[in-house]
């Protein structure tokens, strides 16, 4: 099984289908942050509405929620690039964005937006509660899920800690025992032994296939 994880798209849908044309994978899993890039078109948005509602029809793809496409799911949680005309054209185009998922695994990796960091893992999970019983806990109680969506100084926040589609790079912790990919956090590319982040406006993309191996767009 041949799993393409495609990071950021940020309106650039076109470069991930390119990607996925190129590797022809068995299943393909989005990252998040689908929506807003700089200086973006009303027709823009349109375009990608339309592409993300028919790419959520898709078997083989799982679609990830960002910072930027939670905004447009809950303005509570409002980000940068938010407008409300924007929101209009995206609820106009009837693109069901509760079919986002907080969370994927991929073998022994989890993959989520930001990376669930140690220090709210640490924070939150109750006594022998593994990365999985957390999230499995907090997705499936409306209250605690909101906790996912903590942002904290780094990105102009005021909780203590970022949640899963929030925490910053520079605020990223790894969990004993866990491998992580993620995004989120525009850069270069930045790979461990214990995690990837992997937002680099499309420059790289990972396939698991037994094992992760990222590789440059080119």
């Amino acid at each position: 099984m041949k799993t393409v994880i495609i990071p950021d798209i940020h309106n650039n849908f076109v470069v991930a289908e390119s990607i996925i044309s190129k590797e022809n994978p068995d299943e393909i899993l989005f990252l998040g942050d689908y929506y807003d890039n700089f200086y973006d078109t009303i027709e823009e948005i349109q375009q990608v509405s339309e592409w993300l509602k028919g790419s959520l029809k898709q078997k083989n793809r799982t679609h990830l929620l960002g910072n930027h496409d939670l905004a447009y799911l809950d303005q509570r949680f409002i980000c940068s690039g938010f407008t409300e005309e924007k929101l209009i054209i995206i609820r106009n185009s009837k693109v069901d964005l509760t079919k986002l998922k907080l969370y994927h695994w991929i073998d022994d990796w989890l993959a989520t937006h930001a990376g669930l960091s140690y220090d709210f893992y640490e924070a939150y999970a109750g006594s022998g509660m593994t990365p999985n019983d957390l999230l499995e806990t907090f997705c499936i109680d409306s209250e605690l899920k909101t906790k996912l969506y903590s942002c904290s100084s780094s990105r102009g926040g005021s909780d203590k800690y970022s949640g899963i589609v929030w925490c910053d790079y520079n605020e990223f912790k790894d969990i004993p025992d866990l491998k992580q990919i993620f995004g989120h956090t525009r850069g270069d590319l930045r790979q461990t032994d214990n995690h990837i982040c992997l937002d680099t406006g499309l420059q790289y993309y990972a396939v698991f296939n037994g094992e992760m191996k990222v590789k440059r767009n080119e």
